[in-house]
């Protein structure tokens, strides 16, 4: 196949000198003369396009993300979006890596390892290796976590999330097609379903910059040149290794789940590749085989402390760290909206195993988005320049939608009896830690393709296909885009906000805040870490909700109950009197015995066991204990009691 020379390249207006040209991508005979576009070549350096065009796609993104998101930015210190409490697991970490930041100078309350923490789940700690942590955003971030506090950055760093998504995904779709048509399909990804309804508790998750990055990898494995000596293939191959050395070693420490999921995918690609290309892929093997093997142990050293800890730190979950069979999508998802979207259903719509959090129910695809995809297969199924490409892509999306389905097909909420293909991945290590319904992401991913090639295809063609492609891709924005998500308000006591935690309670004393965090898909379930949180970890808490393990559970998701939080536990269900006067006394001096320092009792916020102001009486009266109301929150100083 002949090249031309870069000039001759740049004064050329055919199509075909703007778009993909594969020499092993495409169905086109020997001796061709249609230039080979390189992957990651003079026209393709992300440095030597228009800064202004990139930095006008952000902008974009970013006013999109302040539109759907709108609830969220008109107070970003006092709300979430998300329906569960898992928010307040990533504030409490950002606050946690603000705090070991913090002690690395000198301030702070003196905890430096950032894998470990016994701030929470005190006095056994947690295994922050193991759990959403988010230190590849907490970290960095811990400047501005000092500044503005951790519920704002966590609220900043969702309304980030579509933006980084978007902009990774519009790399990788600009290997391929213009940025006409790669912006717009790169912004069904940032937004879609599945992406916004992550961000409704789960960062880690939506944050989903790393899959877009590991296509940009594999096609440039796939279409690196030919030509040449191994050294210059290796030479031209290695900034997309580099590349997907960082993204992999940045991911372990935003989310491992992700990045399992994206291994998975990955491996569904390259076994589609192999079946498209067959013989032709052969020649490709050696070099991205190296490179791919040196991006990998980059990445492994990146992250081996996190690797470290939790292989060998203490807390580490000795089994599955979820039931299989629960977490998986149904195959009517694909065309029923979530809440959010125009026409959306209740997440009750479809039955599930078990209740689970609205921010899993992602799998929802919309007729017209699907169609567009259909329409993208077929018509460029056998296309000279895209065919390839397009096999590939389809053949991956439908079989990763497959494993997004669980290790049971339901539809409609029946169970059809029929066994699902990830029934196959429960049976392996580490991967059988994924969540079916998470794989979402890469079918939204395989639709993006799809959706850009047919745009850019439909854009190089005179006619009416070019009408029609606009408006299904008009129509499918309409049926996907979210119409603004709903805010909840944070229940946050004065005595959190004003500062007067600092004069009640010493630094470093373990504190039992009633209600306790606990494993539950609910709002305010775990309140009391955000309330922590913005105290700057100043104290230790004997709750909290986490992944972790003891000697005799392999797998825990809070901190196991003592006699208090039994005894506190019973009252919530049949009231003040179900305990008896002696039995709440002595709960409360074991939990004195165990080394608390304080409860603390708010007057007024959602979850409490009985009202705020009659259950501090009564703990005071059965136990003795020192009590004062500050603000609006009980002070109970237990310390007289040990």
């Amino acid at each position: 196949m002949t090249r031309l020379s870069p000039r001759c390249a740049r004064s050329s207006r055919a199509p075909e000198h703007r778009s993909l040209q594969l020499s092993l991508l495409s169905a086109e005979p020997k001796g061709s003369r249609t230039p080979v576009r390189e992957p990651f070549g003079a026209s393709e350096s992300l440095l030597r396009r228009p800064v202004a065009r990139w930095a006008g796609f952000a902008l974009v993104l970013a006013a999109l993300s302040a539109l759907v998101f709108r609830e969220v930015l008109a107070d970003l210190g006092g709300r979430v979006y998300a329906t569960s409490d898992d928010s307040s697991l990533f504030i409490w970490w950002f606050a946690h890596a603000a705090d070991v930041a913090a002690s690395w100078f000198g301030a702070g309350s003196g905890e430096t390892t950032a894998l470990h923490t016994v701030r929470m789940n005190h006095p056994d700690g947690v295994n922050a290796a193991w759990n959403t942590s988010v230190l590849g955003l907490a970290l960095p971030l811990a400047p501005l976590t000092w500044w503005l506090g951790p519920v704002v950055v966590y609220n900043l760093c969702i309304l980030a999330s579509p933006v980084a998504a978007g902009m990774a995904c519009a790399l990788l779709l600009t290997r391929f097609t213009r940025p006409g048509a790669a912006y717009p399909a790169a912004t069904l990804y940032a937004f879609s379903p599945y992406l916004v309804a992550q961000a409704g508790g789960h960062l880690n998750l939506s944050f989903a910059a790393l899959p877009p990055l590991v296509g940009v990898f594999v096609h440039a494995a796939v279409t690196g040149p030919r030509g040449g000596g191994l050294a210059h293939r290796l030479q031209r191959l290695l900034p997309a290794g580099v590349l997907l050395a960082a993204a992999v070693g940045w991911q372990f420490y935003l989310s491992t789940e992700l990045l399992a999921g994206t291994f998975l995918a990955a491996s569904v690609c390259l076994l589609a590749t192999a079946v498209v290309l067959r013989g032709r892929l052969l020649a490709r093997l050696a070099p991205a085989a190296v490179v791919g093997a040196g991006a990998a142990v980059s990445a492994l050293l990146l992250a081996a402390p996190l690797l470290s800890t939790m292989l060998a730190g203490p807390g580490a979950p000795r089994e599955a760290l979820r039931p299989h069979g629960v977490w998986s999508n149904d195959l009517a998802d694909a065309l029923v909206p979530p809440g959010f979207a125009p026409f959306g259903q209740e997440p009750e719509a479809i039955e599930r195993v078990v209740g689970i959090d609205p921010a899993e129910v992602g799998g929802h695809l919309s007729l017209v988005w699907l169609l567009l995809g259909v329409w993208a297969a077929v018509r460029m199924w056998n296309s000279p320049r895209y065919g390839a490409l397009v096999r590939i892509t389809a053949l991956t999306g439908v079989l990763v939608w497959l494993l997004s389905m669980g290790s049971s097909l339901r539809v409609g909420g029946g169970d059809t009896g029929v066994p699902g293909p990830f029934a196959l991945v429960e049976q392996i290590p580490v991967l059988d830690n994924v969540l079916p319904m998470r794989l979402s992401v890469h079918v939204v991913l395989c639709l993006a393709v799809l959706t850009a090639v047919l745009l850019q295809d439909t854009a190089d063609r005179a006619g009416r296909s070019r009408i029609v492609a606009v408006t299904g891709l008009v129509l499918a924005a309409a049926s996907l885009a979210p119409a603004g998500v709903q805010a909840r308000e944070i229940a946050i006591p004065e005595f959190f906000r004003d500062g007067a935690w600092e004069q009640s309670i010493p630094a470093e004393a373990v504190v039992k805040a009633v209600p306790q965090p606990r494993a539950l898909a609910e709002a305010d379930a775990d309140q009391a870490m955000v309330w922590q949180a913005l105290t700057g970890l100043h104290y230790r808490e004997t709750g909290g909700y986490f992944i972790g393990s003891t000697p005799e559970h392999p797998v825990i998701y809070q901190s196991l109950l003592d006699p208090l939080d039994q005894a506190l536990g019973r009252i919530g269900e049949e009231g003040l009197d179900a305990v008896p006067r002696e039995e709440l006394r002595t709960a409360v001096l074991d939990s004195a015995a165990r080394g608390t320092d304080f409860v603390l009792v708010p007057a007024d916020v959602p979850r409490l066991p009985a009202a705020g102001d009659e259950l501090a009486e009564a703990l005071r009266a059965a136990s003795g204990a020192q009590a004062r109301l500050v603000d609006d929150v009980w002070v109970l100083d237990l310390r007289g009691l040990a």
